[in-house]
């Protein structure tokens, strides 16, 4: 029961904060409404739940399971990214790893997030990118069309060797192709094969790893076996994903939330962002997310040598240092650093020989 209250407390605790952050218009967005097919479950961990039934041991599983599934994954995922920030901040991380800038396992929470969102369509339009690749599908996810992304793509080459800025100024190339744009929902059965498994039942790939090539040929007819293997390949799947479902994702979507709207004061990109909100009738993350693409990314796509690379063609981005990817890269560092895993991880799935144990984050005590 603990673990349960712990989601709740985490979750209320950021929403609290990103309330604060007035350059954020998260709460704003639709997505935030399914934070409200989460809350009922709060009521399984009223007093008068904890002096029934509902917290022994045969039914608390069934329980963490429910908010671990339906609240913390299937609502979590439209909430994670409702203002691209994953999205931003996965591809400045994958830019800075494929460029040998940081490696994969250097920050932990980015390290969870990196690898259980590997796999997901919505972010990545396929196989990771590779050098060359970061502009165009950056923009493919953000929404855009695959002839706009390539020109897009092209345009940032042509900036990061050294091409002036289009005369309509940074937001020009941008502004032509934002419009209209339609991003791919992130789906939790692409990122856990688990959640996909039990939710949406489905089998089609499922490995029998346990059973030896006669008891195969035995027992394939047989509903136990069907029941046994499809059990067995579940459960092999939650110890793989056991770090990405103890990542609160209400949690962390605020925390990625904050890392790009501070960022954008760090650079003392504000003004500029705020104007082009005004000047656009746009939201400020449009802006940000055209910066982004363009130069950082771009930087990161197609320089020469990408960390030491100077924005010498784009003055009114680099007010605070012409290295904008030196400061970048440190930012990202001091500030997911600095972020407390009990902020973010709701339990702690541990090994203990065979069997799997769920922990509260800093208690110690087994749950």
């Amino acid at each position: 029961k603990a673990v349960f209250d712990n989601y709740f407390t985490q979750t209320q605790n950021a929403l609290k904060a990103l309330s604060n952050e007035r350059s954020s218009s998260m709460t704003k967005s639709p997505a935030m409404h399914n934070i409200m097919m989460v809350s009922f479950l709060e009521n399984f961990g009223l007093p008068v739940f904890e002096e029934s039934a509902m917290w022994n041991p045969l039914c608390a599983g069934t329980n963490i399971s429910i908010l671990d599934f339906f609240g913390n994954l299937e609502v979590g995922c439209t909430i994670i990214d409702c203002q691209a920030q994953l999205r931003i901040v996965m591809y400045l991380y994958h830019g800075l790893v494929i460029n040998g800038i940081m490696r994969e396992d250097e920050i932990p929470l980015l390290q969870f997030l990196y690898k259980g969102f590997k796999n997901c369509k919505a972010l990545w339009h396929g196989s990771l990118p590779c050098r060359g690749e970061l502009v165009k599908k950056f923009w493919i996810c953000f929404g855009m069309g695959l002839k706009e992304s390539r020109e897009m793509s092209e345009r940032a080459r042509l900036l990061a060797q050294g091409g002036p800025v289009s005369s309509g100024g940074v937001f020009a190339e941008g502004l032509k192709h934002c419009r209209g744009r339609k991003m791919t929902p992130i789906e939790p059965s692409e990122i856990s094969t688990a959640f996909r498994r039990i939710c949406d039942r489905d089998f089609s790939d499922v490995v029998d790893k346990y059973h030896t090539p006669e008891q195969r040929k035995n027992s394939t007819h047989l509903e136990q076996y069907v029941v046994a293997v499809h059990a067995n390949d579940t459960l092999d799947h939650l110890d793989e994903e056991v770090q990405l479902h103890s990542i609160n994702f209400i949690s962390t979507a605020h925390i990625l939330e904050q890392f790009v709207c501070s960022i954008g004061r760090v650079l003392k990109w504000d003004s500029l962002l705020e104007t082009f909100k005004q000047k656009n009738n746009l939201d400020m993350r449009q802006g940000f997310a055209i910066i982004f693409a363009q130069h950082l990314l771009g930087a990161l796509d197609f320089a020469q040598d990408p960390l030491n690379y100077q924005f010498r063609n784009a003055p009114m981005l680099t007010r605070q240092a012409p290295n904008l990817l030196f400061g970048v890269c440190g930012f990202l560092d001091t500030y997911f650093t600095r972020v407390s895993p009990t902020s973010v991880l709701w339990f702690q799935g541990m090994e203990s020989g065979s069997d799997s144990k769920v922990e509260l984050i800093g208690s110690g005590a087994n749950r």
